[in-house]
């Protein structure tokens, strides 16, 4: 087995066996070990998964203010979000443009807001759009700084009637929750007939993926991506929770010269590999497409 087939070890672990996600089978297999944790893989249908998952008041101790300001953004959350907010935005509209045909009073919400800014560029397009946003700090930024409707709370704790939405949007969000089903379940309920779910992930099946192996990036988010999905897994338990896949693709993304090599710098192990370069370039952006951010967008049935 080469690092271009696949990053894991071709041995199930002896361990206890705990069930997957998408096809409740319990032989996994290792990708990497990232104390205390480890990430496995579903030798039945292909889920990465985090194991040990933290707890649920972990998790949501890990979305404060300094998620966004973060000393480390290789391995979680962001240096500083709200300084890339022409990247981010020029990202967002981009997105915009993925969205289906947009009618009078069109509803939209986008799940995960952060600090607000698709709903800002969905809501200059027209959009009747609001966001939801675990991170208290993010959705008060969002409110006040960009003044744009963004509630504090999650689609478990946010009490939002059937049927209220024609379009519903998680960016970089599901690889994130404790239980991806119940997620995309509760999201069904919120949609209209007919409505859509567009949502972006890293994709662990990806050629970049299983090029780099343990060094893909997608790998080092630990413990803040429970999740690793593929196009099977993904296209399964949308399926399983009542949604068409309408469409996929690799999209880009702008970011900041300085961001773009330290990455790609890490991709080969050396993050500072780029980093004079990076300091010359720091006031310029890119547009890149680093073919593993995978959107999908999906129809609810009926």
């Amino acid at each position: 087995m080469t690092a271009t087939q696949s990053p894991v070890h071709a041995t199930p672990l002896a361990t206890e066996p705990t069930p997957c996600h998408v096809c409740r089978g319990v032989v996994h297999q290792l990708v990497r070990g990232v104390p205390p944790h480890r990430i496995l893989r579903c030798a039945g249908c292909g889920l990465g998964f985090l194991d040990p998952q933290p707890a649920p008041q972990q998790t949501m101790e890990l979305y404060s203010e300094h998620y966004f300001r973060s000393d480390d953004a290789l391995a979680q959350g962001y240096s500083s979000y709200v300084s890339h907010a022409a990247d981010l935005r020029a990202t967002f509209r981009d997105r915009i443009r993925r969205l289906p045909p947009k009618a009078e009073g069109n509803r939209l919400l986008d799940i995960g807001a952060a600090a607000g800014f698709f709903v800002e560029q969905a809501r200059l397009a027209g959009w009747a759009a609001e966001g939801l946003e675990p991170s208290a700090w993010a959705a008060a930024y969002a409110r006040s700084e960009v003044g744009v409707p963004v509630a504090e709370g999650t689609l478990e704790t946010a009490n939002i009637a059937p049927g209220s939405f024609d379009v519903v949007t998680f960016w970089e969000v599901i690889e994130h929750v404790r239980d991806p089903r119940d997620f995309l379940t509760r999201t069904a309920r919120i949609l209209k007939r007919g409505g859509r779910a567009l949502l972006s992930t890293p994709d662990a099946g990806s050629l970049v993926a299983r090029t780099l192996g343990k060094r893909w990036l997608g790998w080092q988010k630990v413990p803040e991506h429970l999740f690793y999905f593929d196009r099977a897994t993904l296209r399964r338990l949308l399926d399983e929770t009542g949604f068409d896949v309408v469409e996929e693709r690799y999209v880009p993304l702008t970011v900041g010269w300085p961001y773009a090599l330290e990455r790609l710098g890490a991709s080969f192990g050396s993050p500072d590999a780029f980093a004079a370069l990076g300091r010359m370039l720091r006031h310029r952006s890119v547009t890149v497409n680093c073919y593993y951010d995978l959107m999908v967008v999906a129809r609810l049935r009926g």
